[in-house]
């Protein structure tokens, strides 16, 4: 009888390491550890937004496009208005969308990462971030493959990612990570993506004490290795900005978003900026555009008599600049 008993307490251990976490556990000890990110410009404004994670005290990981473009930023853990300063990054992987940063503040407990290189198709999943700043979110989801876009191996997943995500982690049912929230692809279902984990460990093997500032990050410098390869941050460009003639006011005339990618995008994200004469910024709009999908290598332009440009003060002699925050890539 004790042997019986034995042996079914070893069937039943054995049945719940294989089923792994519930979600609910999963939250609990993940999410203290899951961070969201604010990235400022030289004046202190908010430029973007991200999610991240806690790879060692003092340490976070992020998409690096979260704080291209960045002077400053600092991190909330969840559930905490307290601000903890971004020092600099200790790593940056340009073709692979990840950063290192050093938060010297931040103690919490790390993630487990995951030793494997690439998840199993089919694997439960969970994402966790903070989708349009609502920090602390998790969402569960399948792998639904292993692809290749743009000559980069990337993990497809059920599980939404919404603009604030990126960054953050996904994680397997034994808690740990396997990849890096990273972007969207929309085809009737919501498909996602995350940079697998083994890229992560190749970039953190490297190790570095020293720190580095974040200004030297004046957008995505990412080789070009042909004409065919685009990084999906670079194939979205605002270009033809034009205020109205006088140059004393908006709503500007008009402007235009590119699409350089080979499929469609849609609900593109853009902040402008005002910069007056002595380089300062002193307004800004941010605001999503495209609701209907550009096609491929195509461009669209908005006017103001469309009612789909920013309303913004705008003085001779002041430039305005764009950037593209984020947007949804539509498989058509």
């Amino acid at each position: 009888m004790n042997k019986l008993f034995t042996t079914l307490l070893a069937i039943l251990f054995i049945s719940s390491n294989t089923l792994g976490q519930s979600a609910k556990e999963i939250a609990k000890n993940c999410l203290p550890s899951t961070v969201s990110l604010i990235m400022e410009d030289e004046t202190k404004q908010p430029i973007s937004l991200g999610s991240g994670f806690i790879l060692e005290s003092g340490k976070i990981v992020t998409n690096l496009h979260v704080i291209e473009g960045a002077k400053y930023g600092y991190v909330l853990e969840n559930g905490s208005s307290k601000k903890h300063s971004i020092k600099g990054y200790f790593q940056i992987d340009k073709i692979n969308d990840l950063a290192i940063l050093s938060v010297p503040t931040l103690t919490a407990q790390p993630l487990a990462i995951s030793a494997l290189d690439k998840p199993e198709v089919g694997e439960k999943i969970y994402a966790i971030g903070n989708p349009k700043g609502l920090s602390g979110t998790i969402s569960e989801g399948i792998v639904s493959g292993i692809r290749s876009m743009e000559n980069k191996s990337l993990i497809q997943i059920t599980a939404p990612i919404s603009p604030g995500s990126s960054g953050g982690p996904v994680i397997n049912n034994k808690g740990e990570v396997i990849g890096v929230a990273v972007g969207t692809l929309t085809s009737g279902q919501n498909l996602n993506f995350a940079i697998p984990v083994n890229l992560l460990n190749d970039l953190a093997s490297k190790g570095t004490s020293s720190i580095t500032s974040l200004n030297i990050l004046k957008g995505s410098t990412t080789p070009k290795t042909s004409k065919d390869e685009i990084d999906v941050k670079d194939g979205v460009i605002v270009r033809n900005i034009e205020p109205n003639k006088a140059g004393v006011s908006f709503p500007m005339r008009s402007f235009s978003i590119q699409n350089k990618l080979p499929y469609a995008i849609k609900n593109v994200k853009i902040i402008f900026l005002v910069y007056d004469n002595t380089n300062t910024i002193v307004d800004y709009d941010e605001s999503s555009y495209c609701y209907d999908p550009i096609k491929p290598f195509l461009a669209r332009t908005l006017t103001a008599a469309d009612g789909t440009t920013p309303s913004l003060t705008v003085k001779s002699g002041y430039k305005v600049i764009a950037r593209i925050l984020d947007f949804e890539i539509q498989d058509e």
